[in-house]
């Protein structure tokens, strides 16, 4: 197996404050790993960073051996990295179909001539997304709010179209930000029925960023824990959680 995705000596410094500091790890290709720490450890900031939404101060990135450390997160979207939302709230004027038909974007034609003009192989590519975002969320129970307004539908139903968005399309990386955040105890548990359902099926790479520890760890067999920007440890999920100082980082 080759690497997905590798952070060398990264650190990112917004202002006064160093949210990430020499931060190292690798994610090789088909592995399942969690990422762990409490508030403001720096989870989403890493995923930035991942994703390019964050350039750092310091450090490389690769993903599949391309240097991305400038790079805009539509270079590295066309890598094959796809990424979730922490917050769904600000998704509006756009149908539940139409946000789970952008999963599948980079598959349609690139050229302008193909958005323009309207072209066979971009009418070809459209009707393909959209059936396959119609036959997904039929698959999962949820093809009643296809038609509605994404703001509308219910916030359990936002975040589960949210995650389909970033495992459909053929991508190669998922990076899940809070998934269960907001979410009752039966919608993550449905939610956690659905990631290992695709995850049995799917051979892409999965960087799973939660606060729910247990939800985790029936996930990832391997773990990354972080805290004030720094990595804590890493390592099999088992061994993490052993950790006398991630112990303490969570227990206090």
């Amino acid at each position: 197996m080759g690497i997905a995705a590798e952070l060398e000596e990264v650190s990112v410094q917004l202002g006064p404050v160093r949210i990430l500091d020499s931060v190292s790890l690798t994610l090789e290709e088909g592995a399942h790993v969690g990422l762990v720490g409490p508030n403001g450890a720096g989870k989403t900031s890493l995923a930035n960073v991942l994703c390019g939404y964050y350039h750092p101060s310091g450090g490389r990135v690769r993903v599949f051996g391309i240097d991305t450390t400038r790079a805009e997160p539509v270079r590295i979207a066309s890598l094959g990295v796809r990424r979730s939302l922490q917050s769904v709230g600000r998704v509006r004027g756009i149908t539940a179909l139409e946000f789970l038909e952008l999963g599948m974007e980079t598959l349609w034609p690139t050229s302008m001539l193909h958005t323009v003009f309207g072209t066979r192989a971009g009418r070809r590519a459209e009707r393909s997304a959209t059936r396959l975002a119609a036959s997904t969320l039929r698959e999962v129970g949820l093809d009643r709010f296809g038609p509605v307004p994404f703001e509308d539908c219910p916030y359990g139903v936002r975040k589960f179209v949210d995650v389909l968005r970033t495992l459909v399309g053929g991508g190669r990386v998922a990076v899940l930000d809070e998934p269960t955040s907001g979410l009752s105890d039966g919608e993550r548990a449905q939610m956690l029925d659905l990631l290992a359902r695709w995850m049995g099926e799917s051979a892409m790479t999965l960087l799973l960023i939660d606060h729910d520890v247990s939800f985790v760890r029936s996930l990832c067999p391997d773990m990354i824990a972080i805290e004030a920007g720094r990595v804590l440890s890493t390592g099999t999920t088992s061994s993490v959680l052993a950790d006398p100082a991630v112990i303490h980082c969570f227990m206090g």
